[in-house]
Protein backbone atom coordinates (compact mmCIF):
# COMPACT_ATOMS: atom_id res chain seq x y z
CA UNK A 1 0.00 0.00 0.00
CA UNK A 2 2.81 2.32 0.65
CA UNK A 3 4.51 1.81 -2.91
CA UNK A 4 0.51 3.00 -4.37
CA UNK A 5 1.30 6.29 -2.26
CA UNK A 6 4.60 6.86 -2.51
CA UNK A 7 4.43 7.56 -6.18
CA UNK A 8 1.67 10.03 -6.16
CA UNK A 9 3.42 11.84 -3.90
CA UNK A 10 6.76 12.16 -5.62
CA UNK A 11 4.93 13.26 -8.29
CA UNK A 12 3.30 16.04 -6.53
CA UNK A 13 6.69 17.32 -4.94
CA UNK A 14 8.08 17.49 -8.18
CA UNK A 15 5.45 19.68 -9.39
CA UNK A 16 5.23 22.08 -6.73
CA UNK A 17 8.87 22.28 -6.94
CA UNK A 18 9.10 23.55 -10.29
CA UNK A 19 7.88 26.91 -8.94
CA UNK A 20 7.42 29.46 -11.63
CA UNK A 21 8.34 27.46 -14.72
CA UNK A 22 5.63 25.04 -14.19
CA UNK A 23 3.20 28.00 -14.90
CA UNK A 24 4.94 28.77 -18.44
CA UNK A 25 8.17 31.15 -19.22
CA UNK A 26 7.96 34.70 -17.66
CA UNK A 27 7.49 37.09 -20.51
CA UNK A 28 9.44 40.37 -20.78
CA UNK A 29 7.89 43.66 -21.24
CA UNK A 30 10.76 45.02 -23.57
CA UNK A 31 12.31 43.81 -26.51
CA UNK A 32 15.62 45.02 -28.22
CA UNK A 33 16.19 45.23 -31.80
CA UNK A 34 17.65 47.51 -34.17
CA UNK A 35 19.52 49.50 -32.03
CA UNK A 36 16.17 50.39 -29.96
CA UNK A 37 15.13 48.42 -26.64
CA UNK A 38 11.08 49.16 -26.83
CA UNK A 39 8.94 48.76 -23.05
CA UNK A 40 5.37 48.79 -22.52
CA UNK A 41 4.56 49.25 -18.90
CA UNK A 42 1.83 46.65 -18.13
CA UNK A 43 1.65 43.05 -18.49
CA UNK A 44 -2.54 43.47 -19.18
CA UNK A 45 -4.82 46.02 -21.08
CA UNK A 46 -8.19 46.47 -21.79
CA UNK A 47 -9.77 47.67 -25.02
CA UNK A 48 -9.46 51.23 -24.86
CA UNK A 49 -6.70 51.80 -22.76
CA UNK A 50 -3.80 53.56 -23.43
CA UNK A 51 -0.86 52.19 -23.52
CA UNK A 52 2.76 54.00 -22.14
CA UNK A 53 5.89 53.15 -24.41
CA UNK A 54 9.30 53.88 -23.53
CA UNK A 55 11.72 53.65 -26.10
CA UNK A 56 15.68 53.54 -25.59
CA UNK A 57 18.71 53.93 -27.91
CA UNK A 58 20.76 51.13 -26.89
CA UNK A 59 23.13 52.02 -30.10
CA UNK A 60 26.21 53.91 -30.48
CA UNK A 61 24.39 55.50 -32.96
CA UNK A 62 21.50 58.42 -33.06
CA UNK A 63 18.87 56.80 -34.03
CA UNK A 64 15.72 58.19 -35.91
CA UNK A 65 12.16 57.21 -34.47
CA UNK A 66 9.10 57.77 -36.51
CA UNK A 67 6.18 59.56 -34.58
CA UNK A 68 3.62 58.61 -37.10
CA UNK A 69 3.28 54.93 -37.23
CA UNK A 70 3.86 53.53 -34.23
CA UNK A 71 1.45 51.14 -33.33
CA UNK A 72 -0.63 48.54 -31.03
CA UNK A 73 -0.87 45.15 -33.47
CA UNK A 74 -2.23 41.78 -31.88
CA UNK A 75 -2.69 38.49 -32.77
CA UNK A 76 -4.86 35.61 -31.18
CA UNK A 77 -2.61 32.72 -31.72
CA UNK A 78 1.09 33.49 -30.77
CA UNK A 79 2.09 30.99 -33.94
CA UNK A 80 0.84 33.42 -36.13
CA UNK A 81 3.09 36.30 -37.57
CA UNK A 82 2.49 39.70 -35.89
CA UNK A 83 1.51 41.84 -38.74
CA UNK A 84 4.89 44.28 -39.88
CA UNK A 85 2.93 47.43 -42.16
CA UNK A 86 4.36 50.85 -42.06
CA UNK A 87 1.64 53.16 -42.21
CA UNK A 88 2.80 56.75 -41.26
CA UNK A 89 -1.36 58.07 -41.78
CA UNK A 90 -2.00 56.20 -38.81
CA UNK A 91 -1.07 59.31 -36.48
CA UNK A 92 0.07 62.12 -39.37
CA UNK A 93 -3.15 62.28 -41.43
CA UNK A 94 -4.20 60.65 -44.63
CA UNK A 95 -2.23 63.60 -46.12
CA UNK A 96 1.09 63.18 -44.51
CA UNK A 97 4.03 64.21 -46.67
CA UNK A 98 7.65 63.34 -45.95
CA UNK A 99 8.52 66.70 -44.66
CA UNK A 100 5.79 65.91 -41.98
CA UNK A 101 7.38 63.16 -41.30
CA UNK A 102 10.94 64.25 -40.74
CA UNK A 103 9.19 67.34 -38.65
CA UNK A 104 8.07 65.00 -36.24
CA UNK A 105 10.32 62.02 -36.13
CA UNK A 106 12.48 61.86 -32.83
CA UNK A 107 15.89 61.47 -32.72
CA UNK A 108 17.53 59.70 -29.77
CA UNK A 109 20.90 59.85 -28.93
CA UNK A 110 22.81 57.03 -27.91
CA UNK A 111 20.86 56.26 -24.30
CA UNK A 112 18.27 58.75 -24.67
CA UNK A 113 14.64 57.33 -24.42
CA UNK A 114 11.32 59.05 -25.01
CA UNK A 115 7.96 57.92 -23.60
CA UNK A 116 4.81 58.26 -25.13
CA UNK A 117 1.26 56.65 -25.14
CA UNK A 118 -0.34 55.01 -28.08
CA UNK A 119 -4.10 54.23 -27.81
CA UNK A 120 -6.12 50.76 -28.02
CA UNK A 121 -9.34 50.81 -30.03
CA UNK A 122 -12.12 49.95 -28.36
CA UNK A 123 -13.09 46.96 -30.58
CA UNK A 124 -9.76 45.72 -29.84
CA UNK A 125 -9.49 41.94 -29.55
CA UNK A 126 -8.66 39.70 -26.51
CA UNK A 127 -4.94 38.18 -27.51
CA UNK A 128 -1.14 39.14 -27.40
CA UNK A 129 -0.07 42.45 -28.40
CA UNK A 130 3.17 44.00 -28.93
CA UNK A 131 3.75 47.71 -30.29
CA UNK A 132 5.34 48.00 -33.52
CA UNK A 133 8.08 51.19 -33.68
CA UNK A 134 8.92 52.41 -37.11
CA UNK A 135 12.91 53.52 -37.45
CA UNK A 136 13.91 56.20 -40.25
CA UNK A 137 17.20 57.37 -41.84
CA UNK A 138 17.56 61.70 -41.49
CA UNK A 139 15.52 61.98 -44.96
CA UNK A 140 12.52 60.24 -43.38
CA UNK A 141 12.22 57.03 -45.20
CA UNK A 142 12.60 53.95 -43.84
CA UNK A 143 15.67 52.97 -42.57
CA UNK A 144 15.04 49.21 -41.61
CA UNK A 145 12.01 47.06 -43.51
CA UNK A 146 10.98 45.49 -39.85
CA UNK A 147 9.99 47.51 -36.68
CA UNK A 148 11.92 47.76 -33.63
CA UNK A 149 8.96 46.04 -31.02
CA UNK A 150 8.19 45.88 -27.21
CA UNK A 151 7.27 42.77 -25.62
CA UNK A 152 4.68 41.15 -25.47
CA UNK A 153 1.50 42.22 -23.75
CA UNK A 154 -2.24 40.69 -23.66
CA UNK A 155 -5.60 42.48 -24.38
CA UNK A 156 -8.90 40.85 -21.85
CA UNK A 157 -11.95 42.60 -21.80
CA UNK A 158 -12.21 42.56 -18.23
CA UNK A 159 -8.23 43.57 -17.66
CA UNK A 160 -7.74 46.19 -14.38
CA UNK A 161 -6.86 49.33 -15.23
Amino acid sequence: MSRRIAMPVLAAILVLSCGEDATGPAVSLCETQHGLEVCVARAEYQPAQSIAVTTRNVSSSPVFKDACGTKPVGVTNLEVEFEAVYNPRLHCGPDVTISDIVERMVELAPGESVEETVRLTSFAFQGWYRVNVWILDAQGNLAIETPATSGIFQVFPSAGG
